[in-house]
């Protein structure tokens, strides 16, 4: 989340208009992050339930969370700026390799 608050920031300091960039920059940050905390508040309410079944629901909601969003700022933000969008979104996206990596 720090990140693509991070790379917000990068796209409003150095995008003209910066308005549009750094809103959809921080939308393909939350792409990213809100499906993952969904996830793990799921995932920390079934505590003592940890099944695989579990988790590939979890993860089933996780990636319909994600295309749900998609979806609708596709079509609900009219505005958008897709380039820092997806930056945004790939760049939280490869956060949680580049941590597994630093383990």
């Amino acid at each position: 989340m720090v990140l693509s608050l991070c790379a917000t920031l990068a796209w409003w300091l150095f995008y003209s208009p910066p308005g549009a960039a750094a809103l959809s920059a921080f939308l393909g940050g939350a792409i990213c992050w809100v499906p993952s905390a969904l996830f793990a508040a799921r995932l920390r309410a079934k505590s003592g339930a940890e099944t695989i079944a579990s988790w590939v629901i979890g993860e089933a909601m996780k990636m319909g969370a994600t295309i749900a969003m998609f979806v609708a700022i596709a079509y609900g933000f009219k505005g958008v700026l897709w380039v820092p969008l997806l930056v945004t979104y790939l760049i939280a996206l490869k956060t949680y390799w580049i941590a597994m990596a630093w383990k």
